[in-house]
């Protein structure tokens, strides 16, 4: 009895642990795209660009207020709701900016609603999400 249930243990436990990295995996796309959808909202809202930077070494994303033209000015805005959640594990995310091939790890969000063309790969192994951005509503679609 104790043979069989070993070996149940022995097979499910890879199973559950693949499971629950296609769930942590799955969580933080959905985590990244709300936050992408937030700073749209913010942008319309406020009347100001925001742009939504990739932070690579951090592991995390935040917000920047743009203002002015001759230079533009950007300040980091503040408090909880302006930085998503570290990304754990071997989560991968990267950025690419339809038509330019450029990923420079940010995507500006304009106060008519338009936004970069842009695309968020998430991925950990054989979990891949996609967020697309459309350059003519600033809308985030998130697909797996």
């Amino acid at each position: 009895m104790a043979l069989v249930l070993g070996m149940l243990m022995m097979a499910t436990v890879p199973r559950f642990q693949q499971t629950a990295q296609r769930l942590q995996t799955e969580q933080t796309a959905f985590a990244l795209t709300q936050f992408l959808r937030y700073a749209h909202e913010r942008a319309v809202a406020q009347g100001d660009k925001i742009v939504w930077v990739w932070d690579a070494q951090a592991r995390q994303a935040h917000l920047e207020v743009e203002q002015g033209d001759d230079p533009p000015q950007r300040s980091t805005m503040t408090g909880n709701i302006a930085r998503s959640r570290p990304v754990r594990g071997e989560i991968t995310v990267t950025l690419a900016h339809e038509g330019s091939g450029s990923s420079d790890n940010e995507v500006t969000f304009y106060p008519d609603g338009r936004s970069q063309a842009t695309t968020l790969q998430i991925a950990h192994r054989t979990s891949n999400y996609t967020v697309t951005i459309d350059a003519a509503t600033g809308q985030s679609t998130l697909t797996a």
